[in-house]
């Protein structure tokens, strides 16, 4: 009987002793995981899909006389980059309300291998609502947009640049946060404006659109 329960004791610190084992084992292993699976920075060769949203803080440079009101509304879109190498790629963004944009992105290297610092710069498009504003009144203005009739917008050429910051959880995924300055000139003429010689008023502003993002990172391709 003695000898019987000298066995169990036995038997139970082995089972003990693998079971602490595997939970070890596991546990190293997962660490070892975390750590293989933590990304390097930038991919060469890599391809990298952004989905984003965030604000909109317009800045408007307006002419003399009558204003202009563009709505730049809220940014929600994608973007699609390539990595040449480390340090260079090429990007391509599409937001709503619509505006297109193809940039130039330089990445830093990256900090600690899971930080990305970046600057971009490029040039694009951008459709925005448009009415002519008197002293932040545009309602009581009853005029018409000559140009484009009832529609009241506009397409114009913009140009862009910014910076911001990648945190890669993965070599797979990341979140990002942006920050540019979408430049554009909006010029459009009114007609039946009260007040205004003929009925006529020509209206400008050049709008600096800051656009602050943050959004989630897939990558694809090269280790």
């Amino acid at each position: 009987m003695k000898g019987k329960r000298q066995t169990m004791r036995t038997n139970s610190r082995f089972v003990l002793r693998f079971a602490l084992g595997l939970l070890l084992g596991s546990f190293s292993g997962g660490v070892l995981f975390a750590q293989t699976a933590v990304s390097s920075g930038t991919r060469p060769g890599s391809t990298e899909i952004t989905l984003f949203a965030g604000i909109s803080a317009p800045v408007g440079h307006e002419s003399k006389g009558f204003g202009l009101d563009v709505n730049t509304g809220t940014p929600i879109g994608g973007r699609v980059s390539y990595n040449f190498d480390r340090h260079n790629a090429a990007e391509f963004s599409i937001a709503n309300p619509f505006s297109v944009s193809a940039n130039y992105v330089y990445n830093f290297t990256a900090i600690r291998g899971k930080w990305v610092p970046y600057v971009t710069a490029g040039i694009g498009g951008a459709r925005r609502d448009i009415a002519l504003d008197d002293n932040n009144q545009p309602a009581q203005l009853n005029s018409n947009l000559m140009e484009t009739g009832p529609d009241r917008s506009q397409t114009t050429f913009t140009g862009n640049f910014g910076g911001g910051l990648k945190y890669f959880f993965t070599e797979r995924f990341a979140l990002r946060f942006d920050v540019r300055d979408q430049v554009g000139h909006y010029k459009a003429t009114f007609s039946n404006v009260a007040g205004a010689p003929g009925g006529i008023v020509t209206g400008s502003k050049t709008l600096n659109d800051l656009q602050v993002t943050g959004g989630i990172v897939f990558r694809f391709g090269k280790h």
